[in-house]
């Protein structure tokens, strides 16, 4: 089997186990989340995209979109919109922003909105960020730790989360995916 059909055999299994173990975990919240899913052609779209254009393995293009859908479903529950996606799944969000008519269904869809919007930071913009988020300063791990809170330990890939960008071009070490097969 030639590695794109690998690849594509790899999507339909991650897909797969999302759906047997998002049925049996139990999110420890108060509420039920319906959480975000990205459709099949996104998904690949964007597995595409960040092995191509981020020059990411496999496993760590799948691995930061299942936490990008994750991020997603925070932003979709969080009011307030205080939380920040880490340096990989930001990479994922804007890999997704650049196909305009799939991310303007995907926003109507899940958010009822024409474009869920993107306030990246710059030098330019502190006044626009910090109106945006108000008092509340958002803390690198903030929106690690409500992950963590909403779906658990487990569901959740730390090195997604905690990498930063200085240490995207190492060589990965030893990590661990929170899908196993």
């Amino acid at each position: 089997m030639d590695k794109l059909g690998r690849g594509w055999c790899w999507i339909f299994l991650v897909i797969v186990f999302v759906s047997i173990a998002s049925a049996d975990d139990e999110i420890p919240s108060t509420e039920t989340l319906d959480e975000i899913q990205l459709s099949t052609v996104e998904l690949q779209y964007l597995n595409e995209r960040l092995q191509t254009k981020d020059h990411m393995s496999l496993d760590d293009a799948m691995n930061t979109i299942i936490e990008l859908e994750h991020f997603y479903t925070l932003m979709k529950y969080d009011e307030a919109g205080h939380y920040s996606p880490s340096y990989m799944v930001d990479k994922a969000w804007h890999q997704h922003i650049l196909h305009t008519r799939m991310y303007q269904n995907f926003s109507r869809q899940y958010f009822g909105v024409d474009i869920l919007h993107h306030l990246p930071f710059w030098s330019g913009n502190i006044e626009e960020v910090k109106k945006a988020q108000g008092d509340q300063e958002v803390e690198k791990d903030a929106t690690y730790n409500k992950l963590i809170s909403l779906f658990g330990p487990k569901n959740i890939n730390a090195t997604v989360w905690l990498l930063e960008e200085e240490e995207h071009d190492l060589p990965p070490s030893n990590t661990t995916q929170h899908t196993e097969f």
